[in-house]
């Protein structure tokens, strides 16, 4: 009698065990719509937003410059780098006028934009920039610095005075300078620090 209950509880529960074990546990979540106005980021990448305040050590990175290197901001370690971010290549050009001032007062001018590094290669040899130009085609870079608008995904304006240990030393973020303004104001930062 007991072999036959033990028998037909097999039977009856062996298969409805093994069905349990052949469907999913849950389902898969499904997607959703994002709510009405919100910005998706990009399958498959992160959206990195952050900002640098005055003292802190300025974020690390690695762009491609005009001529196909890639470029590292410790590269620039031991001297004074005024990071120059705009949405454009072209706004750089006026750049020249005080890129030589700035190297006098022992600042280095370093671009960074969307552009390839072939469209900043064109702009440089057409205008004769001789600053430093880092293409920033995610805006990865230019969000980190607090210097990227996702909801238009546009790289803002900004101007980041990294000094020779690293740290950030001027943080103007979201204004857009004429090159004398500039040289003005990276002047004056310089004085305060």
């Amino acid at each position: 009698m007991k072999t036959t209950l033990l028998w037909l509880m097999a039977v009856l529960v062996l298969p409805a065990a093994l069905a349990a074990q052949t469907e999913p546990k849950s389902r898969p979540p499904t997607a959703t719509a994002p709510p009405e106005g919100s910005v998706r980021a990009p399958a498959g990448r992160l959206r990195i937003s952050g900002r640098v305040d005055v003292g802190e050590t300025a974020p690390g990175f690695e762009l491609t410059n005009a001529y196909g290197e890639r470029v590292k901001l410790s590269r620039y370690r031991g001297d004074q780098v005024l990071l120059a971010f705009a949405d454009r290549r072209e706004t750089f050009s006026p750049f020249e006028a005080v890129a030589e001032s700035l190297r006098s007062m022992g600042v280095l001018l370093v671009g960074v934009c969307h552009g390839s590094p072939h469209s900043l290669r064109a702009l440089a040899e057409h205008y004769g920039l001789r600053f430093d130009l880092l293409s920033d085609p995610t805006g990865e870079v230019a969000a980190v610095y607090g210097a990227y608008d996702f909801a238009t995904s546009t790289m803002q304006p900004g101007y980041v005075l990294v000094g020779r240990r690293g740290k950030v030393r001027m943080a103007l973020l979201g204004q857009a300078l004429r090159p004398n303004d500039l040289l003005q104001i990276t002047r004056y930062a310089l004085t305060l620090l």
